[in-house]
């Protein structure tokens, strides 16, 4: 069973330590036409919020003793979502925003691929060191992320106690190549983070360790909506 009580802490470490739930938002507008989204403050797509629904369906038998969002409209409102029925109100972060993407937010890689090719190929190739024009690079963000995670640890890692943190696709996967030991200038080659996917971590004797990544199941009925409203079945 995926879901409700059977799923939860028990399943994955028996109940001995805090486990943090680190979740990508669900589908922005922009997300929807392939554009960079960074800083920009863009709403859920419909889309977005459904799997936001699926992906609370599947965390509500924890439950979780804290949410923490990113301040933009899109983690917040997902953190929302997966917060009913629980009582809790997100706790805003601002270290957990995503990372800034400068002049090219709101245009498509394509768009980028083509206007900056040169710095965009150096990007790609070391995401970590260089940044978009008027950006942030991925080491400036980890400088956020890790003592926020660190954070985290200090305050529940006592407890058998669950935290849900609802953020971006970039900083989930910064945070995961810290957790990890990965260079950070691999996180766009070594891990995908879909939309609404949740990673699992949890701390241990010398550090971290990973339960889970990137993993949308829950969102299976989602696809299935979608499909049959595109006349599919």
């Amino acid at each position: 069973m995926v879901g409700g009580r059977r799923w939860g802490h028990r399943r994955y470490n028996g109940g001995r330590m805090a486990l943090f739930y680190l979740v990508r938002h669900g589908e922005s507008v922009w997300n929807a036409e392939e554009r960079l989204c960074g800083r920009t403050d863009v709403e859920l797509s419909d889309a977005g919020r459904r799997q936001a629904e699926h992906l609370g369906q599947r965390l509500r038998g924890l439950p979780p003793v804290a949410i923490y969002a990113s301040p933009l409209r899109r983690t917040v409102e997902t953190a929302a979502i997966v917060a009913q029925g629980s009582g809790l109100a997100p706790i805003i972060d601002p270290r957990i925003i995503e990372l800034n993407y400068g002049e090219w937010e709101g245009k498509t890689f394509a768009e980028v691929k083509t206007q900056d090719r040169d710095l965009y190929r150096r990007w790609d190739a070391d995401p970590a060191a260089e940044a978009p024009p008027g950006g942030e690079t991925g080491l400036a963000g980890l400088e956020r992320i890790v003592p926020f995670l660190n954070e985290l640890r200090q305050r529940y890692a006592a407890g058998h106690e669950h935290v849900v943190v609802v953020t971006h696709k970039t900083v989930c996967r910064l945070a995961l190549c810290h957790v990890l030991g990965l260079a950070p200038s691999e996180y766009r080659r070594r891990l995908s983070m879909e939309n609404a996917a949740l990673n699992i971590i949890a701390p241990s004797e010398d550090g971290w360790r990973v339960v889970l990544i990137n993993d949308t199941s829950h969102l299976a009925a989602v696809h299935t909506e979608a499909a049959s409203l595109n006349g599919v079945f």
